[in-house]
């Protein structure tokens, strides 16, 4: 078979970076292929499952110049939007750290897949050294909650005392 072009274009390969220490730095999935997972592919095609984090272009999967330029229009707009409003706000359940009862044994901080705790800085203050969460951060999984051998963590709405509450209730 012959077929006479105008025109011949050869794709060449595109091979992921595949940055581990940028994926867990920001706590974002990588596909078997070494590509950026996004939060779903037709809710938030341009988003990350981490809050203020957008995927655009090849760092998502091998793309046409088109598709990747309105990608990248559309992360654009979702950071406008983002960054425009003058209030933003989160979910009341969250965790909190009573920083008495803090071991600053750290299996919060490396078990969070929010990055939310972290530790106050060594400094005059009382509680130096102890974790703290960053409520912005924080979704109310409760994996710190449930991994904190000091039971220093508490997830607002769900500690134990309303838990009991409300199975007295029913």
């Amino acid at each position: 078979m012959e077929i006479t072009t105008d025109l011949l274009t050869l794709a060449s390969a595109i091979v992921p970076y595949a940055d581990e220490r940028l994926s867990q730095f920001f706590k974002i999935p990588l596909n078997d292929d070494g590509f950026f997972v996004e939060k779903h592919a037709k809710l938030g095609p341009c988003e990350f499952a981490t809050d203020g984090v957008f995927l655009c272009g090849l760092a998502h999967y091998p793309k046409s110049i088109d598709e990747a330029v309105s990608q990248g229009k559309a992360a654009a707009s979702r950071a406008i939007t983002l960054l425009a409003q003058e209030n933003i706000f989160t979910n009341g359940e969250v965790a909190s750290v009573d920083p008495q009862m803090c071991s600053s044994c750290g299996v919060c901080v490396s078990i969070c897949p929010y990055s939310a705790p972290g530790f106050i800085a060594e400094d005059a203050r009382m509680f130096a050294g102890r974790a703290t969460i960053n409520p912005a951060l924080c979704k109310g999984c409760g994996l710190c909650v449930a991994s904190c051998r000091s039971g220093a963590i508490h997830l607002n709405g769900f500690d134990n005392n309303q838990i009991f509450a409300m199975l007295d209730a029913i």
